[in-house]
């Protein structure tokens, strides 16, 4: 699938930012929970998130704290 826009790199970014659309962000999220769940180590996480989606660990990051801040409970 094409990209409509091109990508945007401002500057000292490293690498073309391209925004994910909400399917890719539901199927990231799911796979980060995936992992989570099968106990996989923070690192093992970002390697596999990586391999797969080409993502940085930063966002990998992100959708791990959003996950447990799903799972926190309510006070």
């Amino acid at each position: 699938m094409k990209p409509k826009n091109p990508p945007i790199i401002r500057p000292s970014q490293r690498k073309p930012y391209i925004k994910a659309t909400r399917q890719q962000i539901d199927e990231r999220r799911g796979y980060v929970a995936r992992l989570l769940e099968a106990g996989a180590t923070k690192t093992e996480t970002h390697r596999a998130v990586r391999q797969r989606f080409n993502i940085e660990w930063r966002q990998c990051d992100r959708y791990i704290a959003w996950l447990t801040k799903l799972d926190a409970p309510d006070t």
